[in-house]
């Protein structure tokens, strides 16, 4: 293929694999991804970062993209049209076209579906938090509701500077609700979690209402999310103000967090994973399986690949030495 590929969908109807583009929008591969061909007509932007895949209609597709934008597909991939009823969704025009803080920039960068209601999807939207449509797309509902007004992952006054010479109210407005990643439980699809800039969210009704449950100050800060069957939730935090070389980071130990549902208690993950590292862990680069017990697979912009087939009791590196790693997958296949 070639390309910078920003994350990876399955089609569990017809077994495809679809990448989404850094520069040339949607690509396809029906042999597990021995051959990829090109699938972006009708893509007018090809900045792609997330695909969805519909688990109700067979054929349909999503694809977020650089400067806000959703577009459809009907015939999986082969053609693509613009979601417009976007440009209506409330605070759309805060949105604005693109902005600079970070690495990202505006961007439709998640598609979650929820496989138990039929035309139920979230979004979210960089900078400006998920949004739910209950009718395939027709209209758009904020989910803000029970997010902190306030950060306190990090004292972000003095990360103002970020913000492409905004004004210091304007930057702390955005960060507060950014989201970074949502994932939803396979028990309950109503039960919904939220990584954002400032917190690790959960909500029982479908992003209607969120709590925290962060770890704690120190550890809120991140950017991957993921969740599996029992309900257990992993993170990876990030830490602003220790790196010069880029916004957030790890240095140091690499850990992972574990919280389960049936108590508000996290734990520290790290048994054999490296003592000292300069890394992150992207959006996408964190996932899990739905074995028993579930796998647990990250990567890092250092280039190495670790996975957990004891729901992070214990770990061990899978690849090593190659360029940084955008996203990670897991796929269970009969």
């Amino acid at each position: 293929m070639g390309e910078s590929v920003n994350s990876l969908s399955f089609d569990v109807h017809s077994g495809a694999l679809y990448a989404a583009t850094h520069t040339e929008g949607v690509f396809v591969s029906r042999d597990g991804g021995g051959a990829w061909k090109q699938s972006s007509r009708g893509l007018h932007v090809r900045k792609a970062w997330t695909i969805g895949v519909d688990p109700h209609k067979e054929g349909r597709l999503y694809v977020g993209t650089q400067y806000g934008h959703l577009f459809r597909s009907d015939d999986s991939g082969a053609s693509w049209v613009e979601v417009t009823s976007l440009y209506d969704a409330p605070h759309r025009m805060e949105w604005g076209v693109d902005w600079r803080m970070g690495t990202l920039g505006l961007a439709i960068h998640t598609v979650k579906f929820d496989p138990e209601h039929e035309g139920r999807f979230f979004i979210i939207a960089s900078g400006n938090g998920v949004y739910r449509t209950d009718d395939d797309g027709e209209s758009w509902k904020p989910l803000r509701s029970g997010l902190l007004e306030g950060c306190p992952a990090f004292n972000q006054r003095s990360q103002a500077g970020a913000g492409g010479g905004e004004s210091l109210e304007t930057h702390l407005r955005t960060v507060h609700k950014c989201a970074h990643k949502i994932a939803l439980s396979g028990r309950d699809p109503s039960r919904l979690y939220q990584q954002n800039h400032c917190g690790v969210y959960s909500s029982q009704n479908s992003g209607e209402a969120w709590y925290d449950r962060s770890p704690d100050d120190e550890h809120r800060h991140g950017f991957g999310i993921t969740v599996t069957d029992d309900d257990t939730v992993y993170t990876v935090p990030a830490y602003q103000g220790i790196c010069g070389e880029h916004n957030s980071c790890v240095r140091g130990e690499l850990k992972v967090y574990r919280g389960r549902r049936s108590g508000g208690v996290w734990e520290a993950l790290g048994a054999g994973l490296p003592c000292s590292v300069h890394t992150c862990v992207l959006r996408d680069a964190l996932s899990s399986d739905s074995l028993e017990p579930p796998g647990v697979y990250f990567g890092t912009t250092s280039g190495e690949v670790f996975a957990s087939v004891d729901g992070g009791d214990s770990w061990r590196k899978l690849l090593g030495g190659v360029s940084r790693i955008q996203g990670v997958e897991s796929f269970v296949v009969d």
